[in-house]
């Protein structure tokens, strides 16, 4: 080779664009040298120069004048052959020349051209092969005598060279035994410089071989590589021999890479300088030769860039600089680790051996996904034995953007930052001591380790923020990282700082990633679900346990449509199991606000169930605090029936107009509950005046159909009957007690009411009809009643203290009672018959009909003092079946008007036992209640009353005075006109006077008296006749005695004056019926078996000394 091609090759040794490469070798004591690799080198020397000697003697002359080669013939390249092989001492091992040409060019330089060249050892055993080799000879040494190369070409050369574990290498020329221990790189270099030492080579300028085949074989650093079309070229200078390698690195998954080698190494001494220029070389290969860049073995990307090194006498590296470009690829550090793809990054360092540190001056990745700039230093421990234990870095970020496609929203940038790690490498485990980000005063530090062996990579981190605003955290938060709890916070949680925030996160290949996060959270917006008002100035904490996604609300308010703000203090969002799909959330709520914004939440999307229920949100005002339970799938569209709540609550100071329609509920203290069934209160309260203990249910749903209910316990007072307007009688209820009821409602319907009440503690009382039930007596009433405007009462029920009534009730326009219609009422055992009270507006008392029914004056109890109302008394219309008057009389369809002004009077008429049609009348006196009676029947009254069946005609006038006890009455009878006939009474007492004309009267036309009168006492146990009389003109009797109603025994005496029209002239100076001459007469026995005794003597007593003879008046015995 000529001089310029020296000179360009130490330019490209030495320029600024191709620095010299290292390799790491460290230096080893130097074996002995074998004598074989000796003989092959002294016989190729000594074959170049026969070879260059018998060209000149061919013919110098005529090839420099021609210049074209000229082959020696065969005689000439056996007798080289020999020549050759006689100066070759290795036993067995001999030289072939295929063919020799021979030229001089044009500046007289003689150059040889052999093809076919081998060295073979014992049976033909090919040791060395070359296809071509061309030679120049040094002219200079010619014209001494003396034939030296100048320049060698060896083309198509295949070697192979092997580095064991310790870093000593053997060459093998491609067949045959290898030249074996050429020793550490030192001792290479070592023995190149000597190589060129030898006399026969002094002239030697170059070396270089073309088409180099090279197979490496590094044992230490485990893998082998193949190179094809390489070229090497050597140069030895005065003072150097400078080497260069250019090679290109094939390969079946990549595009093929490229590398130049160049090698400077003194004469003078045993250092070097190395450069190495690549470009596409895979970073596995490049970290094989390099301990210091060993960390490139688990990057599986193309590098491309220079390395500068320089190595001692020893054997040491002593610097190692380089600039390095990594293209895409991925961090791949064993097989079964998922590769992680990154786009590229460029690395400028500087290493100090002895130090065992690698400085990097410069550390950047400059793509569309990730800018990073950062400086630091590598600690290499064990890297001067070739084997780094681990590598230790600490390095200073200045500048960081993060903005891969589909990991982040935005990208995420930080200023400045520093990382403290180690890594090592087999296996493959990074530890992150220490990872800080700042930017704009917000530190983020982050620790950890991640490892990749036969189980693929395994990750654990731990990441803490001092403070952060949510927006920027959402933007650190990889989009395909928990991707249903991100979009979430997302979607919901909209403003605020972060602070505390700690993540921690462990991962393992081909498993569910576990993430922990925590933060607090102040000032920020958020919202549970997308239907829902935000939740504003909201506070509170997070976290992210065990694939549960939970946020804790301290402080925030809610505003929904309606009812004002509403405390959200103490509310819970959770992400139950984070990788179910879809996530199940669970809300629970604690809220604080007014009655209407609480249901004003409730109703709204996806609930709406107040709406549902045909129920407005504002049913009334007062306090909430409410705990709900809610539970829904994040999906995109939530449907009602997708959604599972559970609302428990209490309400303060509660007014509504709407839950009892018609009706004001007042409490102080409500519990409410809500469900997808429906809506519940429950405590106690008032509705109107009246205390009630109940719960309200509004169902939800359209089954419910508009439907509510109330259902519990409610006073029973006059409050109550005032408030419901159940139309008793005003003072007809006092005291006060409790009744289960219910009121159903039904949306456009007035409410329906059902009472029921053993009223214990309430005093009943009706004083119009004498009936009462004190407080302490038990008793049922039963209402069923329609709460419209006017209320009424469809069913009443009322029994106790001996009454038993069922009915209905009315109200008028005013909701003052129109009609209370008891169908049936019994009363003790005086009364049985339905009654009405008819209203007659406020402050008067309603009137009274009896419309049918049984009346027994016996049992009659004492009225009210009926005084009654402003008109002055309760009006009374009576049409009775039945009127029981005594055991044998009784009035029959009883027709009268009464009142009860100034004490009970009125008049009536009926018929007696049901047959003498009657008047009569009753007028309040001071010892009660005065009867009068008038018929124009007195014959059928006294028949109809059992005194004289058969008396017919007249006219009867009778009056009762109450004379204070119960059913006793003092009594004046006047009858006018009446005829008697068939009376067995008196037919025996004329029989026993033997007064046959007029028995014979009685038995026919009967007997006519023009008058008769009596006075009677009347009670329960019978009938005194103080005094009775009755004349015609046949007769005149006097009677007087007793009549037992309860054996009916009679004892009655008296008088029979016959022919009483002549025989009456002295009744002056007689009893009234009684003549101057008469029978006295006792009747005794029964009313159904009379016995009549007569005195005859009596006769001859004038009347007025028959007083003399007379009895003492029988009386009643008193009541046993």
């Amino acid at each position: 080779m000529d001089g310029t091609s020296e000179d360009r090759l130490l330019a490209d040794g030495q320029g600024d664009n191709a620095p010299a490469p290292a390799q790491d070798s460290p230096a080893s004591a130097r074996r002995p040298k074998r004598r074989v690799r000796h003989h092959v080198v002294r016989v190729s020397i000594w074959m170049f120069a026969a070879l260059a000697v018998l060209a000149l003697a061919a013919g110098f002359t005529i090839l420099a004048l021609t210049g074209k080669p000229v082959a020696l013939p065969a005689w000439a390249v056996n007798e080289a052959e020999q020549r050759l092989n006689a100066r070759i001492t290795v036993p067995e091992m001999r030289l072939s020349l295929g063919k020799v040409e021979v030229m001089v060019d044009r500046d007289w330089i003689p150059r040889l051209r052999l093809e076919d060249i081998r060295i073979t050892r014992g049976l033909g055993t090919t040791v060395l092969r070359l296809p071509e080799a061309r030679v120049a000879f040094d002219a200079g040494s010619m014209l001494r005598g003396a034939i030296r190369p100048s320049s060698v070409v060896l083309s198509g050369a295949a070697v192979r060279l092997r580095r064991d574990t310790d870093g000593r290498f053997d060459l093998d020329f491609g067949a045959g035994a290898p030249m074996r221990d050429l020793g550490a790189f030192p001792e290479v270099l070592d023995r190149l410089d000597q190589v060129f030492e030898a006399p026969v080579l002094a002239a030697l300028r170059e070396v270089q071989v073309e088409a180099l085949s090279l197979t490496l074989d590094d044992r230490r650093a485990g893998r082998q590589w193949q190179i094809g079309d390489g070229q090497l070229t050597v140069l030895n200078t005065t003072d150097e021999v400078r080497s260069q390698l250019t090679f290109t690195l094939a390969s079946p998954e990549r595009a093929p890479a490229h590398a130049l080698l160049s090698i400077a190494t003194r004469k003078d001494s045993s250092g070097a300088r190395l450069r190495a220029t690549v470009e596409a070389v895979e970073a596995r290969d490049l970290a094989a030769q390099a301990p210091t860049l060993g960390f490139l073995s688990a990057v599986d990307a193309p590098i491309s860039g220079k390395v500068i090194t320089g190595l001692a006498p020893d054997g040491r590296l002593v610097t190692l600089e380089g600039e390095l470009a990594v293209a895409a690829g991925a961090l791949h550090p064993s097989p079964e680790a998922r590769p992680i793809a990154f786009q590229g990054a460029r690395l400028s360092f500087v290493s100090d051996p002895k130090a065992e540190r690698v400085r990097l001056d410069a550390f950047e990745v400059e793509s569309s996904t990730l800018r990073l700039r950062a400086t630091g230093h590598i600690d290499v421990p064990g890297v001067t034995g070739g084997r780094p234990e681990a590598y230790l870095a600490q390095i200073a970020i200045s500048e960081v953007m993060v903005d891969p496609e589909g990991l982040f929203t935005q990208p995420v940038t930080f200023g400045e930052g520093a990382i403290d790690l180690r890594l090592r490498l087999d296996p493959f485990r990074l530890d992150l001591g220490q990872f800080t980000l700042i930017d704009d005063g917000r530190v983020l530090s982050a620790s950890g380790s991640a490892t990749a062996d036969a189980r693929g990579w395994r990750v654990a981190g731990d990441i803490a923020l001092d403070a952060i605003r949510h927006d920027r955290l959402m933007a650190l938060w990889p989009v395909s990282a928990v991707a249903k709890t991100r979009k979430w916070l997302v979607e919901n949680v909209q403003e605020g700082l972060l602070r505390n925030v700690r993540m921690a996160i462990r991962a393992e290949q081909g498993q569910e990633p576990q993430l922990s996060l925590g933060y607090d959270f102040v000032q920020g917006d958020v919202r549970f679900l997308k239907t829902l008002p935000p939740i504003r100035k909201g506070s509170g904490y997070a976290t992210l346990e065990d694939f549960t996604y939970t946020m804790v609300l301290d402080e925030g308010q809610i505003t929904p449509p309606l009812g004002g703000t509403i405390d959200m203090a103490g509310s819970v969002f959770s992400v139950l199991d984070i990788r179910h799909k879809p996530a199940q959330a669970e809300i629970r709520l604690h809220t604080d606000s007014t009655l209407t914004a609480a249901l004003s939440l409730l109703d709204e999307e996806p609930f709406r169930f107040l709406t549902k229920a045909g129920r407005p949100v504002e049913i009334g005002e007062g306090k909430a605090r409410l705990n709900a339970l809610l539970r829904l799938p994040l999906v995109k569209k939530v449907k009602p029936e997708d959604v599972s709540f559970d609302v428990q609550g209490r309400l303060q100071d509660v007014r509504s107009d709407v839950l009892v329609e018609g009706r004001t509920l007042t409490s102080d203290a409500l519990a409410i509950s809500a469900t997808p069934r429906g809506l519940e209160l429950r405590g106690a309260g008032k509705i109107g005046e009246v205390p009630f203990d109940a719960t309200y249910r509004l169902p939800f749903g359209k089954e419910a159909g508009g439907k509510s209910e109330v259902e519990g316990q409610v006073e029973i007072s006059p409050r109550t009957i005032e408030e419901f307007r159940i139309g008793l009688p005003k003072g007809a209820v006092s005291g006060s007690g409790w009744g289960d009821f219910r009121i159903d409602m039904q949306k456009g319907s007035p409410a329906r009411l059902s009472l029921t009440s053993k009223l214990t503690g309430i005093a009943l009382s009706l004083p119009e009809i004498g009936w009462s039930k004190p407080a302490g007596g038990s008793g049922t009433l039963d209402v069923k009643a329609t709460l419209g405007k006017p209320a009424s009462v469809e069913a009443l029920r009322l029994s106790g203290a001996g009454l038993d009534a069922e009915g209905k009730v009315s109200l008028n326009g005013g909701g003052d009672l129109d009609r209370l219609t008891l169908s049936q009422v019994r009363i003790g055992k005086w009364f049985d018959g339905p009654v009405t009270l008819v209203g007659r507006g406020k402050g008067s008392s309603p009137a009274i009909e009896v419309t049918g029914g049984r009346l027994d004056l016996r049992n009659l109890p004492e009225f009210g003092s009926g005084k009654g109302g402003k008109d002055g008394g309760t009006p009374i219309t009576a049409r009775l079946d039945r009127v029981q008057v005594t055991e044998t009389i009784a009035l029959h369809g009883l027709t009268g008007e009464f009142s009860t002004a100034g004490g009970f009077k009125g008049s009536f008429s009926a018929r007696l036992n049901g047959a003498a049609a009657l008047r009569g009348g009753v007028a309040p006196v001071k010892t009660g209640t005065a009867i009068r009676i008038t018929s124009d029947d007195a014959g059928g009254v006294l028949a109809a009353s059992g005194i004289f069946s058969t008396a017919r005609g007249g006219a009867l006038d009778l009056q009762l005075m109450p004379q204070g006890p119960k059913g006793v009455y003092e009594g004046i009878a006047t009858a006018r006109n009446f005829r008697v006939r068939d009376a067995p009474v008196l037919a025996e007492l004329l029989s026993a006077i033997s007064v046959v004309g007029i028995l014979e009267q009685l038995n026919g036309e009967g007997l006519v008296f023009s008058s008769g009168e009596a006075a009677f006492r009347l009670s329960p146990a019978g009938v005194e006749v103080r005094r009775g009389s009755a004349v015609g003109l046949s007769m005149g009797v006097s009677m007087a005695g007793t009549f037992d109603s309860r054996t009916k025994a009679l004892n009655m005496q008296g008088v029979i004056s016959p022919i009483y029209l002549l025989n009456g002239i002295g009744a002056i100076l007689t009893r009234q019926g009684e003549g101057v001459f008469g029978f006295n007469y006792r009747i005794t026995g029964t009313s159904t078996k009379p016995s009549v005794s007569v005195n005859p003597l009596s006769l001859l007593t004038p009347g007025m000394f028959r007083e003399i003879f007379r009895r003492p008046i029988p009386q009643l015995e008193s009541q046993p």
